[in-house]
This record gives C-alpha cells, structure tokens and sequence, in this order.
C-alpha cells in the first residue's frame, strides 16, 4: 500500500516557496563566524583537518562544511541531529528524540536504517572524534560517546574521501572536542524540556606552563514521547595537551555508559492513529541496548624541519554490550584498537607543493553469546557462543601540485585490504568450531583540480574512488545459506564521483556585511550498492546505481544584526540495473533518499547578549522499498530559540529556550528500507517501517561559566 498523505496547505506553499530561494540560496559549505566577530576574522583562514592534509577552507577541492560549537550551543543537545540539521548534503534526524539518530550524506548511510542495524548506529560515513576513529573496522559507527556539551565544532566532508579514509563513500564527520584557551574555566550547562528531557554538563580546563588539560562530563535522560523509548547517558572525558616548539602531544581518555529502549517502526495505519505507540513486537521483547565503552587514544605530531613533519596515532578501546533484540538477549564482549602513520612533505617553491603519505590500520575482535529472552531479559538458555573479528588496513598517498599562479592539482591513491572472521562455538557440544573468513582488496584513486579565483573564491573539478565494505552484520547469510557463517555473495560497494564546485566569500561596509556561497553539483556512479532486504534480516549486493545531486545554498550578515543561513539538496538516486527474484528494478528510485531537503534559519542577535532564531526544515517524500510500493510523505518543520547572556565580573550567564515542531506537525523521522512485506507462510502483510517524529516539544537551559 503506497503512502496516501493528507494535502496540507502549508506544506504545498513551501513547495512553492523553494523555487523562489532556489534562485538565491547557495549550499553552505562553510559557516561565517558569529556576526560580533566578522571584522576580526578573515574566512579563508579557517582550517580543515577532515581532509587529513590540514588547509584552508577555500584551498580544499572538496566540498566540506564546518559548524562551530557555538551554533548549537543553545539546542536540545540531545545528538548530532541538533547540530546537523542545516549541512547541505546532510539528512539528520532524531528517531525518537533521544541521541539516535538517522544519518545520511548524499544518500550514502540510508541502508542503515533496518531490523538489524537501526539502533544508534550509522553506516557508510567516517566518524572521528578529534581525529580518533569513532567507525569501526567494519564501517558502522556508534554514537555512544558523541556529546554535544564538549564539542568545539564539527567539519563534513560530503564529497567522496576514500582515498584518504578508506571505508567512507559517503563522506567524513571530524567531530572537535579539545578545547583551546589561555585561562582556567569552570563551567556548568544545564538543560530540562518536554518528555523528562534532563542534561547536566560540567567542563572544566587548566592552563599549564607546557600545555593544558581539560575535563567533561555529561549525564542525560529522557522519558521518551514515544511508549518505550526512554534513555540514559552518562560520559566523561579527559585530555592532556602537550605543546612544545615543534610538536604536539595529545593524550585523551573517554567512557561512555549509554542505555536506550528501542520502540521500533509503525505501519501507516498505526502511524496514522497513534504515533506515539511502540512497535507491540518490540514492546513485548523490551527491544533495547545497553553499551558501556571506553577509549585511551595518544596523538604526536613532530615537525622535524619546515619541510618534514610526522603524525603518530594509536587508541584502544574495551566494549561491553547488551542488547535485547530479535528475539534472543545478546551479550558482546569486544576490544578494539588501532594505529596510524601520516608524513608530510612540504616544499618550498616548484612544481610539487606537498606529498602525503601514510598508513592506518584498526581491528575489532570479541565473543557475542546469545541466549534465549525471558520477558525481556536473559533466558536462562545458551543457543550460540560466536566470535566475531574485523580488521581494515589501509595505504594511502597524495600530491599536491601547483603547476600554474592560483592553480592547484591533487593525485591520490589508496589501497585497502578488508578482512572479515567469523567462529562458530555450538552451545552444549564439545565439538570444534566452524570457521569462515571473507576478504576484500580495493585500489581508490582521485584526481582534482582547483583554481582560485581571488582570496576568498575558488571553483574546482574532482574525479574520486570511493570504498563502502559491508558492515559485519550485513555479511550474515540469505536464509538459503543456513550453514554459511559468512555471506560469499556480497560484494563491497565501489563508487565513482564526478563532481564540480565553487564557493566564497564577499565582506563588505553595506547593509549586508558579509555574504559566502558554495555549489556542488555531482553524479555519482555506483557499483553492487548493498541492499537490505527484509527490513535488513539480510544484505545483497545490486547491480549498478547512479545519483545526480546538486547543493546550492548561502549565508548573509546584515547590518541590523540579522543573519540569514539556507542550505538546499536536491538528490535522485536510482537502479540503473539491479535484478533479482522480486523483479527487475532498473529506473527505480533507491530508497531511503529524499528528492529534496531544504533548511533555513534567521538569527537576531543585539550586542547587548540578546539572540532570537527561527529555522524550518523540508523534507520531501522518498520511497522506501525497491520496488517503490511505500514511501514516506514530505515533512515541514519549523523550530524557534531565544536566549540572553550577560557577564558579571569573571562570571558568564545564559539563559535560554525554544519551542520544536512548532506547528506540532506529524512528521516521519527515519523509515526501516526494504521493510518485511510477507510473514513466515509466505502471506503478504502490512509492512511495519515508520519511525515518527517528535511533536511540538520545549526546552529551556542555564549556562554558568567562570573564567579565572
């Protein structure tokens, strides 16, 4: 049954607002800096470190997006979906309004979103935490220890960046935490909303003689609107910064104790009369996870001249997992560790500019006992004893050239080896296990060019590679393999992106103080795009796929202390040629991808600390099957912040609130891919593949800061 949605006046005038804004709206691609700070800071100082090659924004032929910790500092800070919600190329949504979250850049990630991979995770996109990789080997990403109170800023890479990465089609997330500052802070964060929302921040740095330490810790909760879908955070964090002459030490140690219920998807009937229900299968098994994770990390960075400089990286991680879900209560005992190498050869005049070089390697590896359910908690029965291993190792080189005045040039290249193992225990036998091992081998290349235009404007042409292996899940067997461990049939998805951009920035004394633009338009080639199938029970590898995307967007700073900032997506992704026991797909659209994401915010700002801000964000109606049977209608949402702070002595307050979903309309969030349409019989049913969204929901938060 395809998705008959209600005709909503508002919604249909948006459609028609947007062919107007598309005329003037340029893709954001970098944030301005606050408007009190536009006559000090020049933009094409701001650099980004996503890029693995660190270098002014305007010098990068990628497009990437950067927002400063500032810009959401007074939101719900529930998860990335606070802080994302405007990246053009990004989708970001809250599922249940807890910190799980739906992620997609240029439709890459959509898949992850299913029966087996929906709880807090994402795919097909790099996650670092101030350069850490929060991916693990297999390519998912758990957003356990993601806290917006200690974030600095977030970089996006939305183009392709395998050939840095590896394991990233769809992108990279730098997310900053390490505070810079010169005098000792104490400060506590404190936010209350709708639905028993509570958190509690304290951060807190020193300054010493050879570098500074910093300290954040965070604790959550949240009721939940929906039935079943409550959560607990708690995290903390640590790093010790050593700075010298010519180098750099960073020791940074983290945890994180994340507990959520998960209340599953509706189908459009229940979504239709009770949104706020859980999924009555979920309910009944108290589907949830509980994940207590830990970091220890090292970074040295050592320049030995002008010309040489060398980075070091290595972490570790313990993992300790519960979770309560398809039936069976399932116990993970995991560790995962890594190592990276990156060299820097930086020339002082010719024809080669830069050469960087460097290798990267992270394994996972642990036990996973399932037991049988019990109410919703472990049985007392041992079906299956597994270990479950994952290691990617990668090389990597890149040269930048400047062949011609304001011309640059960049090769790269990048081998990655991917390496899955699995091991079977029978429970109860005294036999040997069973064993499988699947691998991967992949060569990424990239070729860009860039000329810059002035200072502050620069167009550029990339061809990249891009690598997306499948997630350790999503190498389990069809049901016609039952006494296959590893999936021989899937393939890691390759990618080709074509891709064409320019953006910039004017300031100037008039009405409008500064204006910055970007536009990326791509086409993106696609073979054995990884596809779900029954709500993601099992993954198969497609045929050939293509999407054609374009970014346009801006930002103004006017005088009167408004700002104005728009982002607008506009994405097809379609089978080119995919064939399988259902039907042939070719011509239809991919699921999980929106035709067009739109989002604009105004900012008042006065410069006695008095700030309003009203924002709105469309989502168009995307499919959600193969054979594009259900789909899930558009969405309008409009939010609005206020907020004051004054500064007494060495004290700094803030007070703050806002009001989402506004016009308290019912929204879709996320959206199961290829949901379960038949039952075990083989009968047809109603699919059940809705994740709504919060409603009209408030919050308010103090903020208290102490420089000494």
């Amino acid at each position: 049954m395809k998705f008959h949605r209600p005709q909503k006046p508002l919604l249909r005038l948006a459609e028609g607002v947007f062919l107007v804004l598309l005329s003037s709206s340029f893709a954001l691609s970098q944030e301005l800096p606050p408007s009190d700070s536009l006559d000090t800071i020049y933009l094409d100082e701001i650099v980004v470190t996503a890029t693995r090659v660190s270098g002014e924004i305007f010098a990068v032929p990628m497009a990437v997006g950067v927002v400063d910790g500032r810009d959401f500092a007074k939101s719900r800070n529930m998860g990335l979906a606070d802080a994302l919600w405007a990246m053009p190329g990004v989708v970001a949504q809250s599922r249940a309004g807890g910190q799980d979250v739906r992620l997609t850049v240029r439709g890459f990630g959509a898949r992850g979103n299913g029966d087996r991979s929906n709880a807090a995770t994402i795919r097909g996109i790099k996650v670092l935490v101030d350069g850490i990789p929060e991916t693990e080997p297999d390519g998912r990403t758990s957003l356990d220890m993601i806290d917006l109170s200690s974030v600095e800023r977030i970089e996006v890479v939305r183009s392709n960046a395998s050939t840095l990465f590896g394991n990233a089609s769809g992108g990279v997330v730098n997310i900053e935490t390490v505070p810079f500052f010169r005098r000792p802070f104490l400060s506590a964060k404190n936010i209350f909303g709708s639905y028993g929302l509570r958190r509690n921040s304290i951060l807190a740095g020193i300054p010493l003689s050879y570098g500074r330490v910093a300290f954040a810790a965070t604790s959550s909760a949240f009721d939940g609107w929906r039935q079943h879908s409550s959560s607990e955070n708690l995290s903390a964090r640590v790093s010790f910064v050593v700075d010298g002459s010519n180098m750099q030490l960073s020791l940074i140690l983290s945890a994180a104790d994340n507990e959520f219920a998960i209340p599953g998807p509706l189908t459009n009937e229940q979504y239709r009369s009770d949104p706020a229900a859980a999924n009555p299968t979920y309910l009944v098994r108290r589907e949830r996870r509980h994940n207590r994770v830990a970091r220890v990390s090292a970074q040295l960075a050592h320049s030995f001249s002008d010309q040489h400089k060398l980075e070091a990286l290595v972490y570790v991680g313990p993992k300790a997992l519960r979770r309560s879900e398809r039936n069976t209560y399932r116990d993970f005992n995991r560790y995962h560790l890594g190592a990276g190498l990156l060299y820097h050869w930086t020339a002082s005049d010719g024809l080669i500019k830069r050469i960087t070089a460097g290798l990267d390697e992270a394994f996972q590896d642990g036990s996973i006992l399932f037991y049988s359910l019990s109410n919703g908690d472990r049985g007392d029965s041992l079906r299956t004893n597994k270990r479950e291993g994952a290691e990617t190792f990668g090389l990597f080189t890149q040269i930048e050239l400047d062949p011609f005045d304001r011309t640059s040039i960049v090769l790269g290249g990048r081998f990655d080896q991917q390496r899955y193992l699995s091991e079977n225990y029978p429970a109860g036998r005294r036999v040997t296990s069973t064993k499988e091992q699947l691998s991967f081998r992949h060569f990424t290349p990239r070729v860009s060019l860039l000329y810059r235009i002035a200072q502050q404007h620069s167009v550029y042409v990339s061809v990249s590679g891009g690598l997306e292996a499948p997630a350790f899940n999503e190498v389990d067997p069809p049901p016609t393999l039952p006494n296959v461990e590893l999936n021989p049939f899937l393939k890691p998805m390759t990618s080709t992106t074509f891709e064409i951009g320019t953006k910039g920035i004017f300031l100037t004394s008039g009405i409008v103080r500064g204006f910055s633009y970007s536009v990326a338009a791509y086409m993106i080639a696609i073979r054995n795009e990884i596809v779900p199938r029954d709500g993601g029970a099992w993954f198969l590898s497609a045929g050939r796929s293509e999407r054609l995307g374009v970014e346009v967007g801006n930002q103004i700073d006017l005088l009167e202390n408004f700002t104005i900032k728009s982002a607008l997506t506009l994405l097809k992704g379609r089978y080119t040629s995919f064939e399988n026991e259902l039907g042939n797909f070719a011509g239809h659209l991919v699921p999980g991808i929106p035709p067009v994401v739109f989002n604009n915010r105004i900012r008042y700002q006065r410069p006695d600390g008095f700030s309003a801000e009203a924002g709105v964000e469309y989502i168009g109606e995307y499919v959600v099957d193969d054979e594009n049977l259900h789909s899930v209608p558009r969405s309008l949402l409009v939010h609005g912040t206020i907020s004051h702070s004054v500064r007494v002595g060495m004290f700094t307050i803030t007070v703050f609130g806002g009001v989402q979903n506004i016009l308290n309309n019912q929204v879709v969030a996320s959206a199961f891919i290829n949901p379960t349409v038949r039952n075990a019989s083989g009968n047809r049913i109603l699919p059940a593949y809705i994740e709504p969204s919060l409603p009209r929901n408030f919050f308010v938060g103090a903020d208290l800061k102490a420089t000494l």
